[in-house]
């Protein structure tokens, strides 16, 4: 008389499972919450403008004049990076019109 047994999975075979499925939901958490590269990138590039100009400007190597359009120009690059970070992230819902404070 054959019976009919439902192999049965052990119980370490569903904890493996188990943390391979939270594993997963980290690794896609951590994708989720990376910076954009290019706002990285252009954030780094902009501090180290702004410490050149100071540097510069505190030498004397630089006009008052001069120093003051670059910070204007830094404080440009430096919304740029923020947007580009926060503001631009795809499959956000809503209208995308930027970030939601």
């Amino acid at each position: 008389m054959a019976k009919n047994k439902k192999r049965q999975h052990s119980r370490t075979v569903d904890l493996k499972r188990q943390l391979e499925q939270e594993k997963l939901a980290g690794e896609k958490s951590r994708a989720k919450n990376r910076w954009n590269p290019a706002g990285r990138a252009l954030l780094w590039l902009d501090l180290i403008f702004l410490a050149a100009v100071s540097l510069l400007e505190s030498r004397g190597l630089f006009s008052e004049t001069a120093a003051g359009l670059c910070t204007a120009v830094a404080v440009v690059l430096l919304l740029i990076a923020l947007w580009l970070l926060f503001g631009s992230k795809k499959g956000r819902g809503g209208s995308g019109k930027g970030p939601s404070l």
